[in-house]
């Protein structure tokens, strides 16, 4: 009986949070969330996670303290911008490399974009939707289902598809697949019942299902991101497609670790601040 009235206090409260931020802009959200979480950051279980994570890539601590603070700053920003995410300009947007895009939407060929928890993922994926790509995701529910239904909500758009983690959700992935459709996937997160590959020359547990996907059905893999410029605009940057005949004597893993080596981690020494670290990748 208690648990349903902690969950709709919950559901009150965001929704609340939504409107105030509604109120006050994208903009003005943003800052907020950042100043809000790197105040509070450091008192929460999520400071340890980050500097260990942290330690397996960078060896000044003075350097790691510093990083830490603007790493939650920035997990601010990308959550109550999420929150307001339909608010937000396209004209805070350039992109780079949209020439692949055109590519891509020409060649009437299935397509698996690929990202990180980087810059804000949920810009990311919105810009491919505006851009007019017919995406199909998977995702993790929120434990709180009045949550989960406002969050689709938000992430609600004509041309997105959105699929609960299970057996239904991998049905639905390839039956886009066969349409020449496109995916949209995350790879960063740890997944137990993924295979190891090497990160930063350390073995971190990953899911390697998009590769699989791509040698099965033959598809292109396009590495894509949007990162966060200091006056609150996005650059959406584009990386070269990988065509079928690029990796098609490799394995799934062997794939995922030459994504991981040639993207996501030039993606964090790009800008180590934007990747989320608070995912326990290395333990």
């Amino acid at each position: 009986m208690i648990k349903p009235i902690l969950e709709f206090i919950e559901f009150v409260l965001f929704k609340l949070t939504k409107l105030l931020l509604n109120i006050i802009g994208f903009k003005n959200a943003s800052i907020f969330g950042g100043y809000l979480f790197k105040i509070l950051g450091p008192f929460t279980k999520y400071n340890k996670i980050i500097k260990t994570n942290m330690e397996s890539i960078f060896n000044n601590q003075k350097e790691i303290e510093s990083l830490t603070l603007i790493n939650f700053q920035q997990m601010g920003k990308t959550f109550f911008e999420f929150i307001n995410l339909n608010n937000f300009k396209k004209n805070n947007l350039t992109i780079i490399n949209e020439k692949y895009l055109q590519e891509i939407m020409q060649s009437k060929k299935s397509y698996i974009f690929i990202s990180a928890h980087y810059g804000n993922w949920e810009i990311t994926r919105n810009f491919l939707l505006d851009y007019g790509f017919e995406l199909h995701t998977v995702y993790r529910h929120a434990n709180n289902k009045l949550i989960d239904k406002e969050i689709q909500k938000i992430r609600k758009k004509p041309n997105a598809h959105f699929y609960k983690k299970g057996k239904e959700s991998a049905k639905n992935m390839i039956k886009a697949l066969k349409n020449n459709e496109y995916l949209a996937i995350l790879i960063d997160q740890k997944d137990s019942s993924g295979s190891k590959i090497n990160f930063f020359n350390k073995q971190a547990i990953t899911n390697t299902g998009f590769a699989s996907l791509a040698l099965k059905y033959r598809t292109g893999i396009c590495p894509v991101r949007s990162k966060r410029k200091k006056d609150g605009s996005f650059e959406i940057i584009v990386d070269k497609p990988i065509v079928f005949h690029d990796y098609e004597n490799k394995s799934e893993v062997e794939i995922t670790e030459l994504i991981y080596k040639n993207y996501i981690e030039h993606w964090i020494k790009d800008d180590p601040t934007q990747w989320l670290w608070a995912h326990k990748r290395w333990s």
